[in-house]
C-alpha cells in the first residue's frame, strides 16, 4: 500500500475556550480546555490515519512529558513514529490556542520541532517509493521544505504542500514551488503566495499554476473548496454540520484529501470526502481529538450532510 509521509512539527496543543478575548491585567475563564497532540503535520498525519491510510510522522519532539504523552497516542492509533526523534536537549513545542465564539487565536512556544534537519529527512525518506506521497508544511524551514520536496521529486513520488502558517514571501520561495503537484492554501496564503490581494480565485489559481504548481486547491472555510488543474475547475460547497471548534478543521481537511490522493480518487469524490472530514472537525473540540474515523465520514457523505 502506498505510504504517505508527512514532516513537519509536532506540537501539545492546550485548547482554552473563553468568553471573552484576554485583555492586560485581566483574567477570563475558560469554559473548557481540551489538552491534545498537535501541530499541523500532527494532525494532517493523524486525520490521514485515522481514515485508513499508512502513514509516517518524521518530526521531533522533547524529552519530557509531554513529549512521551504525543508518542502514546501516536502509537495507539498506529501511526508509522519510526523516524520522531526524541530530543534530551530541548522540550516539546508547546501551543496555546483560545477559542471564542469558534473563532480560534494562537500562541506558540515552538522548541523540538524546530530541530529536524535535513540528515533526519534524508534518512526518513531514503525509501521512499514513486506511489508514495510526501506532505509537508511551513512549520519547518522553507530550506527543509525544498530539500523534502526535492527529495520527493527525484524519487517519482507525489508532493503535497499546505502553505501555513505563512510568514513571509521572499525570493527563495519560488525557487521550489515548480517541485508541488498539489498545494493547498486558504484565500489568504493564495494572496500572500501570488503577491495579490485580489479576491478573485481565478485569478490567483493561475498565478500559482504559472508558478510551476500542477494543482491548486484552495480552502474556504464555510464557502467549501475549489481546486484548478490546468483548465479544469471543480467546486465543492461545504457540509451543513453542527459546528463548535473550527480549530482541527483544515488539517482534517488535508489529510483527507492525501488519502484520497494516494488512493487516486477522481477530483470531486477527493474534494467531497475530504470537505466532509473537515466538517466532522468542527463538531468536536479540540484539535487531534476532533479528527473523525472513517466511518462518521462514510456516515455523512451517505447521509448527503447538505
Amino acid at each position: 500500500m502506498p505510504r504517505i509521509h508527512v514532516i513537519g512539527a509536532l506540537v501539545y496543543d492546550l485548547v482554552f475556550n473563553i468568553p471573552d478575548w484576554i485583555e492586560p491585567n485581566r483574567a477570563v475563564h475558560a469554559s473548557r480546555v481540551t489538552l491534545s497532540p498537535g501541530g499541523k503535520a500532527l494532525n494532517q498525519a493523524a486525520a490521514a490515519r485515522l481514515l485508513g491510510a499508512d502513514v509516517a510522522l518524521i518530526g521531533c519532539v522533547g524529552d519530557d512529558l509531554f513529549g512521551a504523552q504525543m508518542l502514546r497516542e501516536l502509537r495507539n492509533i498506529g501511526l508509522n513514529i519510526d523516524h520522531v526523534i526524541t530530543l534530551d536537549s530541548a522540550r516539546t513545542s508547546l501551543a496555546s490556542i483560545v477559542v471564542k465564539d469558534m473563532v480560534p487565536g494562537f500562541i506558540g512556544a515552538p522548541d523540538a520541532s524546530r530541530k529536524i534537519g535535513a540528515g533526519d529527512i534524508d534518512k526518513a525518506l531514503r525509501n521512499l517509493h514513486k506511489d508514495d506521497l510526501l506532505l509537508t508544511d511551513f512549520e519547518i524551514p522553507q530550506e527543509l521544505v525544498h530539500y523534502a520536496l526535492a527529495l520527493a521529486r527525484n524519487a517519482g513520488a507525489t508532493t503535497l504542500l499546505n502553505p501555513a502558517p505563512f510568514f513571509t514571501r521572499d525570493a527563495f520561495l519560488f525557487e521550489y514551488l515548480h517541485l508541488v503537484d498539489v498545494i493547498i492554501p486558504n484565500k489568504f496564503e493564495a494572496q500572500l503566495i501570488a503577491g495579490d490581494d485580489s479576491d478573485d480565485l481565478d485569478l490567483l489559481a493561475r498565478r500559482l499554476l504559472n508558478m510551476g504548481i500542477r494543482q491548486v486547491l484552495m480552502t474556504l472555510g464555510e464557502d467549501g473548496c475549489v481546486l484548478y488543474d490546468g483548465e479544469r475547475k471543480l467546486e465543492q460547497s461545504a457540509f451543513k454540520v453542527p459546528v463548535v471548534d473550527t480549530t482541527g478543521a483544515s488539517d482534517a481537511f488535508v489529510g483527507a484529501y492525501a488519502l484520497a490522493m494516494i488512493k487516486g480518487w477522481p477530483g470531486q469524490r477527493a474534494l467531497k470526502f475530504a470537505t466532509a472530514a473537515a466538517g466532522l472537525a468542527c463538531g468536536k473540540h479540540g484539535t487531534m481529538s476532533s479528527l473523525p474515523r472513517l466511518r462518521a465520514v462514510n456516515s455523512l457523505l451517505r447521509a448527503g450532510g447538505k
